[in-house]
């Protein structure tokens, strides 16, 4: 007759055995090789130590993922407390202004004084005998420079279905859920930049000068870009490309990438000199942001996420729903008052178009 210790041991070699089957066929979507009804990645780690032993006995704790509510609930929780987190708007703020304003509330404008130079020549130690002999001055006033924000928004929209039997049959783990967030958190980037693009060229809020497209090997490529940005630059926003934002098209990552670790840098940004930012879509060239002159202010609900994450069941597919939102305002509507007093519009943004 069996014993009680017996009993425990077969229990445990049985469980050992198909966590090791379920192991070895994860990535297989058919029953047939593995004979069970499910094949999930599973984990194993020892049980605490019982009453009266040191090691726990040598029993496993065997748990397996069976149940898809569970990678969706953490899916979901994991994106929206990503996109929610403030060190993600610290990033954007590496590459471009951005804020999250309180609920129901309007970005606030960007006031910037254009100084205008009353500046004097004289003789500290020549005495001035009368006012002809005084050194003058023709005494001017700058201008302010009121940045808003554009006429229309852009509100985005990222959902994706997660299907019982897939998530049953592939099964998951703590790491393919990391990159299934980062990729999520790269692809909406991507298409705020890209939606943002599109609201600057349909607002006419660029001043578009054509070039030729580089060509050659990444290296050429590189410094061609290089001297494009250098040679179109507006001085008055930015004396320098580190006081702009490039947006780029995504088909021009890869290259600019390459160029970057031929030359020895650590990325695209400090082969260039200034934040970068791609864009997916259609390829509309170079795009150049003065820093200090435009923004992305982005709206907050009444509980104060600027990304609500949404989950929900759709019985029909037997799937889960996750789905992710946001509205986003650009400041870079600037106006500036002429000579006789009216208002007109100031191009802040460069465009490169290919020719």
């Amino acid at each position: 007759m069996p014993t009680k210790l017996n009993t425990q041991i077969s229990h445990e070699a049985e469980q050992a055995r198909k966590v090791n089957l379920q192991t070895k066929h994860a990535t297989i979507a058919t029953h047939a090789d593995s004979g069970w009804e499910q094949i999930n990645m599973a984990s194993v780690a020892p049980v605490r130590s019982e009453d009266g032993s040191e090691d726990g006995g040598g029993a496993m704790l065997v748990t397996t993922n069976v149940d898809a509510s569970v990678f969706a609930e953490s899916f979901a929780q994991s994106l929206d407390e990503s996109l929610n987190d403030p060190e993600f708007i610290e990033r954007l703020n590496e590459s471009l202004s951005a804020e999250i304003r309180p609920y129901r509330s309007e970005p606030t404008p960007i006031q910037l004084a254009l100084l205008a130079d009353n500046s004097v020549r004289f003789n500290p130690t020549k005495r001035y005998a009368d006012a002809t002999d005084k050194p003058t001055t023709k005494v001017n006033f700058g201008q302010m420079v009121t940045v808003d924000k554009a006429t229309d928004a852009v509100m985005f929209n990222h959902s994706v279905e997660l299907y019982d039997f897939h998530m049953a049959t592939a099964g998951f783990t703590e790491l393919s859920l990391r990159r299934t967030v980062e990729q999520a958190l790269v692809d909406i980037c991507a298409s705020m930049s890209s939606h943002c693009v599109d609201l600057l060229i349909d607002a006419k809020l660029t001043s578009k000068v054509e070039v030729t497209r580089p060509t050659g090997v990444p290296r050429e490529q590189a410094e061609d870009i290089i001297d494009l940005l250098s040679v179109n630059l507006n001085a008055a926003y930015g004396a320098t490309l580190s006081d702009y934002t490039l947006l780029i098209p995504s088909s021009l990552e890869a290259i600019l990438e390459r160029a970057s670790q031929r030359a020895g840098v650590a990325d695209v940004e400090d082969l260039l000199g200034c934040g970068v930012m791609e864009y997916n879509g259609e390829d509309r060239g170079l795009f150049l942001l003065p820093r200090r002159f435009t923004a992305m202010s982005f709206r907050s609900t009444a509980d104060g996420d600027a990304f609500p994450v949404t989950l929900s069941r759709n019985v029909n597919k037997q799937a889960w729903v996750i789905e992710a939102r946001g509205m986003i305002d650009l400041i870079a509507s600037a106006v500036v008052e002429d000579a006789d007093g009216i208002e007109v519009s100031l191009p802040l943004i460069t465009q490169l178009a290919w020719k």
